[in-house]
């Protein structure tokens, strides 16, 4: 059993479902044979699982545990009785799989895309809506018209829904980020062809009265063997680990193709008639009010989420990396606007460079270094006003700009100050550096620009540096 290819599982169910497609007198016998050994290669795929998805692999094997239970009481029920009742206990087992299924199946969405559901949710809920609509209009109304409303009827109403909500947990699988190879691929398989086979044995008597739609249960057959086959991977673990960032959701052109056909498919059914059973307008305006509420919720994130790029490329592209401060381009766009103003004999500038800052990158390394950049960024950004501006030009050298020449030697002074106060690495060691600082007023240039300013201040910042010796 441990050494059983994976493609073997799907290959059994092709043979054993022969007989079925065949109407051979071993259908029975090789259906529910071939159903067991998928059941119990399930569960044995459960038992080699562990942590949080466990619980998930267990309510996909328990739905076909329900499934093959019902299928069994229904074979005995046969039996007992040439002509079983309409409504069964098997029915119950049939149904109570399809939440079973995808309540797991939502699970492992949920743990391989954890907080980046969103946009794929949106898009699932836009194609159920349209799906629930033609569910309603060529099964559900056409089987409850002529009929009294009681329990056949509520069953038969809930076998459509179930096909929805594997729907649902499919488009789920197809749209949430993460790799879709491997044992996903089995899951995405098996609810198409269980969606698939469900509505075509659904709609069977209405298109071939005469045709024998048990023929088709090899379909589901196939489609449990692919589900046991997920469970059974060598893979299977990878089913709910979170995607990586290179992962995230985005919008496929697919998913606008299926958001038009929605859009468009609910006017069509507006005058669709099956066996003179029409769609309510009522029901009809529901499902457009909401799928056009789900749209254009849909467009809101999209722009919103174009709004948050573009204001972080920006953000990037005027600010440096790593402390997050002015970089040298923007810091001459705000010297241009700020000469521009020229007001009381403004801009100043401080061209600030750290002394002692290489010796402390050798001795304990480039990671110390970024962390005493880092904390001279933040003791600048505390001391400066709300009206000025600091920025990093590269390595240890920083600018602040003042825009009057108010106060200026104050502020000097208090810019040597907090970058004197020692600098903790870590709970054992700290560091300590001093700073050159350089100061130059637009009112002492004859043409001042911002290059102008900047090479002046850079001048007496070097001029200070060569008096003290320091370096």
């Amino acid at each position: 059993m441990k050494r059983l290819p994976t493609a073997a599982v799907p290959a059994i169910a092709v043979i054993a479902g022969l007989p079925t497609v065949l109407g051979s007198g071993l259908a029975e016998a090789a259906y529910t044979l071939a159903f067991v050994f998928f059941v119990v290669l399930a569960w044995l795929g459960v038992r080699r699982q562990t942590g949080p998805a466990r619980a998930a692999y267990a309510l996909i094997a328990s739905a076909l545990t329900s499934w093959l239970a019902g299928d069994l009481l229904h074979s005995v029920l046969d039996r007992v009785f040439d002509r079983p009742a309409e409504l069964t206990a098997a029915d119950v087992f049939w149904v109570a799989g399809y939440p079973l299924l995808t309540v797991g199946l939502l699970q492992l969405v949920r743990l391989r895309a954890p907080g980046r559901l969103r946009e794929a949710v949106l898009d699932g809920l836009a194609m159920t809506v349209v799906v629930t609509a033609l569910f309603w209009q060529f099964l559900i109304s056409p089987a409850v018209a002529d009929h009294e409303f009681g329990l056949p009827e509520l069953f038969g109403i809930l076998y459509p829904f179930g096909d929805v909500l594997f729907f649902v947990a499919g488009a789920l699988l197809v749209l949430a980020p993460g790799r879709r190879s491997g044992p996903i691929r089995y899951l995405i398989a098996a609810m198409a062809l269980t969606f698939g086979g469900d509505v075509t044995i659904s709609l069977t008597p209405y298109w071939f009265p005469g045709f024998d739609d048990t023929r088709l249960d090899a379909l589901l057959l196939l489609a449990n063997s692919l589900i046991a086959a997920a469970l059974w991977h060598p893979r299977a673990a990878r089913l709910a680990e979170p995607a990586g960032a290179h992962h995230d959701e985005r919008l496929h052109p697919g998913r606008v193709v299926f958001l038009g056909i929605a859009l468009l498919a609910l006017p069509a059914l507006a005058d669709t008639q099956v066996n003179d059973v029409t769609l309510g307008r009522a029901t009809i305006l529901i499902a457009m009010v909401l799928l056009t509420m789900i749209v254009l919720t849909r467009f809101t994130l999209v722009v919103r989420a174009q709004e948050r790029g573009r204001s972080i490329l920006a953000h990037r592209a005027a600010h440096d990396q790593l402390t997050g401060l002015v970089n040298r381009q923007e810091l001459h766009h705000r010297l241009t606007a700020a000469l521009a103003r020229g007001s009381d004999g403004g801009p100043v500038v401080h061209f600030l460079d750290l002394n002692g800052f290489k010796p402390i990158n050798d001795r304990y390394g480039h990671a110390a270094g970024d962390q005493v950049l880092v904390e001279v960024a933040g003791r600048l950004r505390a001391t400066v006003r709300a009206t000025e501006t600091v920025a990093r030009l590269g390595g240890d050298e920083f600018v602040v700009v003042s825009p009057t020449v108010a106060d200026a030697a104050g502020l000097t002074e208090r810019l040597r100050t907090t970058i004197g106060e020692p600098i903790a690495l870590d709970q054992e060691s700290s560091v300590q550096v001093a700073v050159s600082i350089g100061v130059a007023f637009a009112g002492a240039l004859e043409q001042p620009t911002s290059d102008a300013l900047l090479a002046a201040a850079d001048a007496a910042m070097y001029y200070e540096k060569a008096l003290t010796s320091t370096y």
